[in-house]
């Protein structure tokens, strides 16, 4: 079949289709939808409706020596009443900002306050005077600010954590800050010696723990950063032996005591990432021990005891308790 003969084809389809009264059907069915979603918007937008609204809240003007300590909201809510004509605009994030302007409203000593019939007020000049405003909330403002500088502080932490079966806590708690500023009144910044993370509780651990906390608040006052990044090495214990020289103890002077073997193998668990380190352990004999063994034995066994062991070490045991001695004058 030629190209013409194809494009020919097509185009009798095409007009068939158009004509046929099924065709005819679905075109009048959509018409109506359509017209009856425009007559439906009609009545929706000329209606009068409600809508809750988030306006960002923005403080100006602020001096670059205050620190605000706390109250004032990201957001400020509020419920308008209006036609939907008007309030479609809000349906795109096109909120207007409450901007307040610091020098305008903070009193000198440390507040800044914005009564419910002003807040009302601010916020009704951000509309068309046709919209009508129903609810606000925070219905009034109460910020609190200080232009004393800040004092650095130590952190404390508070942890509770306990690793899992054949693991160890290996090494200090590790922080992102080991101490933080606190901002407040000249009175309460006299008060405070340092600030305590929340509670962190975690046992079976078998991991490192890392994890991200706040500060116990105190009133009055803002502590910058808000959080910290605390850090618990947690390790495996690892299955280790070392061979161990045994020492003489409370030898006096002109005697000498060989002991067979002069040394003694140890089994103890160490943490995983010090397991290839030498372990400074340290095993004797003490002579006083030999002399009240039976002098008609004449290679008679003494104990074995540790007395020395790092505090990496765990569960140490000596496959060996006793050796054979000489006593030499």
């Amino acid at each position: 079949m030629s190209l013409k003969a194809f494009i020919g084809r097509m185009r009798a389809t095409w007009t068939a289709w158009r004509h046929s009264r099924r065709t005819n059907s679905i075109i009048l069915y959509f018409t109506c939808l359509v017209i009856s979603f425009l007559f439906w918007l009609f009545l929706t937008l000329n209606n009068e409706t409600q809508k809750d609204l988030s306006l960002p809240l923005k403080l100006t003007a602020v001096p670059d020596s205050t620190t605000i300590i706390s109250g004032l909201p990201d957001v400020v809510k509020v419920s308008v009443r209006d036609k939907g004509s008007s309030l479609l605009r809000y349906d795109f994030g096109n909120e207007p900002t409450m901007a307040v302007d610091f020098l305008e409203c903070a009193d000198g000593s440390g507040n800044l306050k914005i009564s419910s019939i002003e807040m009302l007020a601010r916020v009704r000049k951000l509309f068309s005077n046709t919209t009508a405003v129903v609810a606000v909330s925070p219905d009034s403002l109460s910020v609190k600010y200080t232009n004393m500088p800040g004092k650095r502080v130590p952190v404390i932490t508070d942890i509770k954590v306990s690793p899992g079966f054949r693991y160890v806590i290996n090494g200090a708690t590790m922080l992102s800050d080991d101490s933080v500023t606190v901002y407040s009144d000249r009175n309460t910044l006299g008060s405070v010696t340092s600030v305590q993370t929340r509670r962190i509780s975690e046992s079976g651990l078998t991991d490192t723990l890392t994890r991200t906390v706040g500060f116990v608040s105190i009133a009055g006052a803002k502590i910058v950063p808000d959080e910290i990044t605390v850090r618990v090495p947690i390790e495996p214990l690892i299955a280790k032996k070392q061979n161990i020289s045994i020492d003489v103890v409370n030898l006096p002077i002109g005697v000498n005591v060989i002991t067979f073997p002069s040394t003694v193998e140890a089994s103890f668990l160490v943490p995983q990432s010090i397991y290839g380190k030498a372990m400074d352990i340290k095993a004797v004999v003490n002579y006083n021990d030999i002399l009240r063994l039976s002098s008609d034995d004449a290679a008679s066994k003494v104990a074995v005891k540790i007395v020395e062991v790092p505090a990496e070490c765990r569960s140490i045991s000596l496959t060996s308790d006793s050796v054979e001695y000489i006593v030499e004058k």
